[in-house]
């Protein structure tokens, strides 16, 4: 049994990072569907980010006071903000754009276990062996039934969206090694991520961007503020953090493929939306590779 007073110790739990990566799951599918709003709204993508990451960064000011990490260079920090930062969110903001939210889902979250894979080989000379290779593909395929099983290809200008969401998934695939093997704690990701990202970003969006802070309803406003920021943007890091120090880089990227499922499971009772057959299919293949990765793991 694990216990959140021994997080700090070199103690391993595979079953808090399960737990930690299933909530992150849950928070990226509401993070899909709260960003397709917000890209159905009168707000840009960038005051999306700027309202995410101003409020998370005010919320977490006293932690960058007290836990700066003094280790790090600033390379090194940059990567790290930009990783579940200002290039993630936009990336992904704007992919909603051109494609539609299931779209979002196969591409961020499908393609992230791929990217890792791909990263952990260069980076950590880490590689996988054949039965990783096959849970992927799986996970893939499944994915790939569950996005297109009724919006096709979304359109003329999906495969922007696409591109845009992958891009996301990139970026994702070098922060989660990167935690690992810089062996960043909690306090230290909670002190820089969220302000980095404002400090660097909000000055950015204020003078240069457009904005359509006026135009936009208060609920469109504080719907992206406090999910967007008190969501991804925090707790996020928590869990991200649990899942990749429990559990590894890889197999987290592997639970996060639930997405698209938990998106679609979602849509039953809150959108009257039932999965096609092929989306039925879709979530049990996304499951078997699942488990196939953790059991390579």
């Amino acid at each position: 049994m694990f216990k959140f007073s021994s997080l700090g110790q070199d103690e391993f739990s595979p079953a808090l990072g399960i737990i930690s990566a299933l909530l992150i799951a849950g928070l990226w599918s509401g993070f899909i569907v709260v960003s397709r709003m917000g890209a159905q709204s009168p707000l840009s993508v960038y005051d999306m980010a700027a309202l995410r990451f101003g409020f998370a960064g005010l919320v977490l000011l006293p932690a960058t006071f007290m836990w700066w990490p003094i280790r790090l260079k600033i390379w090194q920090i940059l990567i790290l903000a930009a990783g579940t930062g200002v290039p993630y969110a936009l990336f992904a903001y704007a992919g909603f754009l051109f494609a539609p939210v299931s779209h979002g889902g196969v591409f961020i979250n499908g393609a992230l276990p791929v990217f890792t894979t791909i990263v952990g080989m260069v980076w950590m000379k880490s590689y996988p062996n054949t039965r990783t290779w096959i849970a992927i593909a799986i996970i893939l395929l499944g994915c790939g039934l569950t996005a297109f099983a009724k919006d096709g290809f979304g359109g003329g200008d999906s495969w922007m969206g696409d591109l845009l969401f992958m891009a996301a998934a990139l970026t994702m695939a070098v922060y989660m090694p990167a935690t690992k093997i810089w062996k960043l704690t909690m306090k230290e990701l909670m002190s820089f991520v969220p302000f980095v990202n404002a400090i660097l970003f909000l000055p950015i969006w204020y003078l240069f961007l457009p904005s359509h802070l006026e135009e936009a309803e208060t609920s469109d406003i504080l719907l992206q503020m406090l999910y967007q920021g008190l969501g991804p943007s925090i707790l996020g890091l928590v869990f991200f953090f649990l899942a990749i120090k429990h559990l590894g880089a890889t197999p987290t990227a592997a639970i996060l493929a639930l997405v698209p499922s938990i998106a679609a499971l979602l849509g039953i009772p809150l959108l009257g939306d039932i999965p096609h057959i092929y989306e039925w299919v879709g979530m049990g293949l996304v499951t078997l590779g699942i488990w196939i990765t953790l059991r390579a793991k």
